[in-house]
């Protein structure tokens, strides 16, 4: 299969035939709304004179316009950089000048602080308005998260209304690419370890990791089923699974532009809400919310978390809330990495393993490698390898060129993917994650996992999250044990109840030697605990 992901689409459309396809504030846009503005779209961009080969900016939250600007891009060749929305201006600049983006598609209601950088990059500017979508007399069901006003866009350099643009292409045609194997998107890695680096996938990657994901579904009528779209385009996981794989696969897509779990708790109970990909810390707080429990429940079957750790408690407590409810859904650990599309390994109701991330996904290999690239036995830590069609080009270098680092060939010309992540495999051919190689703490030689700690720690009935990360003492290293409480209680109580646990569930090296109590934690922009503004630095000046 060598198709872009706008012939994918095409393709699966003739399969799904016409149907509710996008669900946006009480307004449902058919199918074949969104494959006529997409073609309109992808018209005017190509009278820009933006071509193949060049690169647009997406920098737009879940919204119907996140459809139809990436399929419109995809569809004339052009590389959609998708940037989280909510990136600071200097940082927007900067993406925008090192891919050499030629324009910008922008949400009215979040471009005031943007125009100053825009107009500065000269990039022609689509700006998006969710009325562009709403069809009277709809009126949003719920509470709509939008508190930022629409100002500034007057100032935009000849800023083009995304209506406008629609009507200009329509009387134009465009020049369709259909090359799958070129680079589709640029996406930006967490940046929990560092810099973000820029991830360069192509439409085959994309539309590889649908098909294996397809193998999980049951036939369903294209429109009777929903998916709930709470992770966001930027991100491998939000682009791949929740974004792609359920519109070419016949769900109607509910676009939340911003994750609350109070709304996305009464879009299960609305609508036939089967699907749901998130973090742990979206399912945390729906399962915390008091309306999450009902009858609603019982549509729940395509349910799957990754992207952060997941104690087995939870997981455990959630499906017997659901199985409470008449459900016979249930919440699966995956994992996966931008590196390679997003998913690699999950879990699934013909093979499932507590506390395990599941096994390799379709025809994907997982291997545990030693730091001599060689495979280790069951049971062995070592480091997650990933090789298969879902595997990145390779990292954006700069100059349009690819840089390969993280990627190593072997003698075979395969392609493995290192992915710095920490790990072991059973004889069942389950994977079994033990923490991220940066994240290792050692202790006098020893080598402590913080996902063990947490692990412990999480079964404590007061303790809400837990996060071990590098730690010092007079400059000497150590374990620092972070956590939040699910309740108030004294924090000096709490710390001694710590230690006490500690010291009898872990080992020495692995006992924490400071514990520090916090609200909340540091999150990144894919709601990833941020392990790094945790842990303590080292100091310099110390004697």
């Amino acid at each position: 299969m060598n198709l872009t992901c706008y012939d994918y689409l095409k393709n699966r459309s003739k399969k799904t035939g016409d149907f509710d396809a996008v669900l946006a504030f009480g307004s449902r846009v058919k199918l074949s709304r969104i494959l006529k503005d997409i073609d309109s779209l992808s018209a005017y961009i190509n009278s820009l004179g933006i071509k193949a080969g060049d690169v647009v900016t997406i920098f737009i939250p879940n919204i119907v316009h996140a459809f139809t600007t990436f399929y419109a891009l995809n569809k004339i060749g052009v590389i959609a950089n998708i940037v989280h929305p909510l990136t600071s201006p200097d940082e927007l600049l900067e993406s925008i000048r090192e891919t050499g983006s030629k324009a910008i598609f922008v949400l009215d209601i979040l471009a005031a602080k943007y125009t100053n950088v825009i107009n500065e990059s000269g990039n022609t500017c689509i700006v998006c308005s969710n009325s562009d979508y709403l069809i009277a007399p709809a009126v949003p069901p719920f509470k709509v998260f939008e508190k930022i006003k629409s100002k500034g866009i007057e100032n935009f350099k000849n800023p083009v209304k995304y209506l406008k643009a629609l009507s200009i292409g329509e009387k134009k045609k465009s020049e369709d690419f259909h090359d799958g194997s070129k680079t589709a998107v640029y996406l930006h890695g967490g940046g929990t370890t560092g810099k973000s680096k820029t991830i360069m996938l192509s439409s085959n990657n994309l539309n590889n990791l649908a098909e294996k994901l397809n193998t999980l579904d049951i036939p369903h009528k294209a429109g009777d089923e929903y998916s709930l779209l709470v992770l966001p385009i930027f991100h491998a996981f939000g682009l791949g699974i929740a974004f792609h794989f359920p519109i070419t696969h016949g769900f109607t897509c509910i676009p939340m532009p911003q994750f609350n779990a109070e709304t996305a708790n009464k879009y299960l109970k609305k609508y036939n809400v089967t699907f749901i990909l998130g973090v742990p810390n979206m399912f945390k707080k729906m399962y915390e919310e008091k309306h999450f429990s009902g009858p609603h429940l019982k549509k729940l079957r395509l349910l799957f978390c990754g992207g952060d750790f997941l104690p087995e408690k939870f997981v455990r407590d959630f499906n017997k809330t659901i199985a409470e409810n008449g459900g016979k859904g249930k919440l699966f650990r995956g994992y996966g990495l931008t590196e390679v599309s997003s998913v690699c390994t999950v879990n699934t109701y013909k093979d499932c393993k507590a506390d395990s991330i599941g096994k390799p996904l379709g025809d994907i290999v997982v291997e545990i490698w030693d730091e001599k690239k060689c495979r280790v036995p069951d049971g062995q830590t070592g480091e997650i390898v990933v090789k298969g069609d879902t595997v990145m080009q390779g990292y954006f270098n700069g100059d349009n060129s690819i840089m390969d680092d993280g990627v190593y060939t072997d003698r075979n010309g395969n392609r493995w993917v290192l992915t710095g992540d920490l790990g072991y495999m059973d004889s069942d051919g389950f994977v079994y994650f033990t923490g991220r190689k940066k994240r290792m703490i050692i202790i006098s030689g020893y080598n402590v996992y913080p996902i063990d700690i947490e692990n412990a720690v999480i079964q404590l009935p007061f303790v809400s999250e837990a996060c071990a990360v590098q730690g010092y003492q007079k400059n000497k290293p150590c374990v620092k044990l972070c956590v939040t409480l699910k309740y108030p209680m004294n924090n000096d109580e709490a710390i001694d109840k710590i230690q006490t646990f500690c010291k009898k569930n872990l080992a020495k090296f692995s006992c924490p030697r400071k514990i520090e109590i916090f609200e909340s934690f540091p999150r990144t922009k894919m709601a990833k605990i941020d392990f790094m503004k945790l842990s303590d630095k080292y100091d310099l000046n110390a004697k």
